[in-house]
């Protein structure tokens, strides 16, 4: 068994490393780990998208950043052609953020081997990626023209918001869960939305059973004087969100819920522009 005095020599070490690493980055740098950290797993093009002008400049900083150890990578398998890059929070992305929150545990989890190989296998990657993009779209769209993107909220995030209304427990069972929410402003003009991205997986039952457990949470949220955001259904082809919005009309005629649906992809359109279609 180690000694007391070594293992408090082994932690100064530990710290130093941290220290030399962390004097070596800058406030991208930073903001990269971060917004890694928070939302799990970004691709290559999603953080060029969000901090660089360049992805060739992208590419070089992140290769910098995993060969440090602030940022982890994998390429999922693909039966043709390769992967983007995907980055998860390194060892050392860890312990600066745990120092800089003042919580050394709080992002430890994130960096076991056993998570991020199960993140690297899961079947719903594609789709963490894609609801990924859909803020990154708007994020970038704030860089480069107008707007910003004020809040954005991963799935948990959203459900630690909007769950906290007392709700009975056989109806919290059936409540759903958005794939994230946040908060789009524009000039004078501010929207709260949130988001189901959807990727055909489901059946059109499944989607509209959806607005059932929405408009309990809009009932416990009135009760509060709050109003449920509008919910945002993301398509990725015309056919899925004709049959989709025929399934939710029917469901929704019950509800006083606020519903608008999109067909876009958006690597290449941005969901602040005039695509939406409201449901009625």
């Amino acid at each position: 068994m180690a000694s007391q005095s070594s293992v408090a020599r082994r932690a100064r070490g530990d710290d130093q490393a941290v220290f030399q690493a962390a004097a070596r980055l800058t406030g991208r740098d930073r903001y990269l780990v971060r917004v890694v950290a928070e939302h799990r797993v970004l691709t290559t093009d999603q953080l060029a998208a969000l901090a660089f002008d360049s992805t060739i400049t992208a590419r070089h900083r992140l290769d910098a950043l995993a060969r440090l150890g602030a940022l982890n990578r994998f390429r999922p398998h693909r039966a043709t052609g390769s992967a983007p890059w995907h980055y998860l929070l390194g060892p050392l992305g860890a312990a600066l953020l745990g120092a800089e929150d003042r919580d050394d545990k709080r992002w430890l989890a994130q960096v076991r081997a056993g998570r991020q190989v199960a993140l690297q296998r899961s079947q719903r990657l594609a789709h963490m990626i894609g609801t990924n993009w859909f803020f990154v779209a708007l994020a970038a769209q704030a860089r480069q023209c107008a707007g910003e993107l004020r809040t954005w909220l991963t799935e948990s995030h959203t459900a630690e918001l909007f769950y906290q209304y007392p709700i009975s427990l056989s109806a919290l069972a059936s409540l759903p869960q958005p794939d994230g929410a946040g908060v789009w402003a524009d000039g004078c003009r501010e929207i709260a939305f949130m988001l189901e991205y959807d990727t055909g997986s489901e059946h059109q039952a499944q989607l509209a059973a959806k607005l059932d457990g929405y408009a309990r949470l809009a009932e416990a949220m009135l009760r509060y004087h709050q109003q449920l955001p509008p919910l945002l259904f993301c398509f990725l082809t015309p056919r899925r969100e004709q049959t989709a919005r025929r399934a939710l009309a029917a469901s929704a005629d019950s509800h006083s819920l606020r519903i608008a649906t999109a067909v876009i992809d958006p690597r290449v359109t941005c969901p602040a522009g005039q695509v939406w279609m409201p449901l009625h």
